[in-house]
């Protein structure tokens, strides 16, 4: 991480990255909002998501509360730390045909080693779509905790 960079250069260029990243551009999820443990997200619907119901694939509202999740926790963390979701819940409410969706996460807990987000997908109309939680790791600079990857927090600010 470059020492010289604002907080605000550093939550850009997080934005940044996240946005541009393989995953949320295939889907089409955006990181529209995220700080102080909560984070908003938005995914259109597409056709080339959606299940042989015609419906959104309940694995694509997994994915956004998640992130959703995710991302309110890794608000809280710290400069040396990076965090990966040990554990999902989610409880789906409603399916979804076309429109966009949002989920809206907030972080309940960041502790040494842990971290709990809590987050709700809602449709356009703020009809509640799926609900649930999300346990993640705390992973810190210089200890590479995950099998065969690379350490997250050096490489994500480069």
């Amino acid at each position: 991480m470059n020492e010289e960079m604002s907080l605000e250069e550093i939550r850009k260029h997080i934005f940044t990255l996240l946005n541009e990243s393989p995953f949320y551009s295939y889907i089409g999820m955006v990181v529209v909002e995220a700080g102080d443990g909560r984070a908003r997200l938005q995914l259109p619907v597409k056709e080339e998501l959606k299940n042989l119901y015609g419906i959104l694939h309940g694995g694509v509202i997994a994915a956004l509360l998640d992130s959703s999740c995710s991302i309110a926790v890794g608000t809280l963390l710290g400069p040396d730390e990076a965090a990966v979701t040990l554990d999902q819940r989610i409880n789906y409410i409603s399916n979804v045909r076309d429109g966009v969706l949002y989920g809206e996460g907030k972080a309940l807990h960041k502790g040494r080693f842990t971290g709990v987000g809590q987050a709700e997908v809602r449709d356009e109309e703020g009809n509640l779509v799926a609900a649930g939680m999300t346990t993640s790791y705390i992973i810190r600079r210089g200890v590479n905790q995950v099998r065969d990857a690379k350490d997250p927090v050096d490489e994500r600010l480069k």
